[in-house]
């Protein structure tokens, strides 16, 4: 049948000398592995909309019982030209574009999540700075969405906010998804939080999508907050869990 739908396109590589093969996440399909004869060619049809972490209409030939559909047209619905204009914001897209692809399986339809990978795209667009923020938004807003929210405020077992003012690390305990109070989290094993990690991970995690961009953080709390969401995910997905893009976004 032929399906028309809105779509990011996560990643693209090469397909025999002309074409490409996709992998998108549309609104009504979820993720997508997509054919793109002719996509390579110099006047093809389809221009740059089939380029990564563009949100552009498809219109699929879309075959049951199969993995691989034929794309037939693309067209830009929502420019996103700055993303690519600057490093940080392009590796910080292709960051969230890695871990739908990684985390979602193919053709499980979730609307909320191409919203949140919509907007997310939208204000990275727009974004003069702390765009690491974003990503560790959106990390915290697709976990709830997928089910496993963090919980960075209130102890599981007290019910108390934690309050990360003084030294000394705080324990995360990432099989029950809550940080604990520094009472409960002495006798227990975790990942482990400087407060100042801790608090701006509590800032982020009460703040719009909008608002994070305004929450600067140094390399060492982006490294250990990029260790924390690889194990993170990895638990709750029961699986290895890495993306290359945020590695090497901190290795920059």
């Amino acid at each position: 049948m032929i399906v028309t739908d809105e779509a990011i396109i996560l990643h693209s590589r090469k397909f025999s000398e002309t074409s490409k093969i996709l992998t998108v996440y549309s609104l009504q399909f979820g993720k997508m592995s997509l054919i793109a004869k002719g996509a390579r060619n110099p006047k093809s049809k389809f221009g740059a909309s089939l380029e990564a972490l563009n949100h552009s209409t498809l219109t699929i030939y879309k075959k049951s019982q199969r993995d691989l559909h034929l794309l037939s047209k693309a067209e830009t619905t929502v420019p996103l030209r700055r993303l690519a204009e600057d490093y940080d914001r392009l590796t910080i897209g292709l960051a969230i574009a890695e871990l739908v692809s990684v985390t979602q399986e193919l053709e499980e339809v979730n609307a909320a999540i191409f919203k949140l990978l919509a907007s997310s795209l939208e204000l990275l667009n727009s974004a003069t700075g702390n765009e690491y923020a974003l990503l560790v938004a959106f990390q915290i807003h697709l976990a709830g969405i997928m089910g496993f929210a963090p919980n960075f405020l209130i102890c599981y077992e007290t019910g108390e906010r934690v309050i990360p003012n003084d030294k000394g690390e705080f324990v995360f305990s990432i099989t029950d998804g809550s940080v604990m109070s520094r009472e409960i989290g002495q006798y227990r094993e975790g990942f482990r939080f400087e407060p100042q990690t801790l608090y701006v991970l509590q800032c982020i995690s009460e703040c719009s999508l909008g608002e994070t961009l305004s929450i600067e953080l140094n390399e060492q709390q982006k490294s250990h907050i990029h260790d924390f969401f690889a194990q993170y995910f990895g638990f709750h997905l029961d699986k290895r869990f890495h993306y290359r893009t945020s590695k090497l976004i901190l290795q920059q």
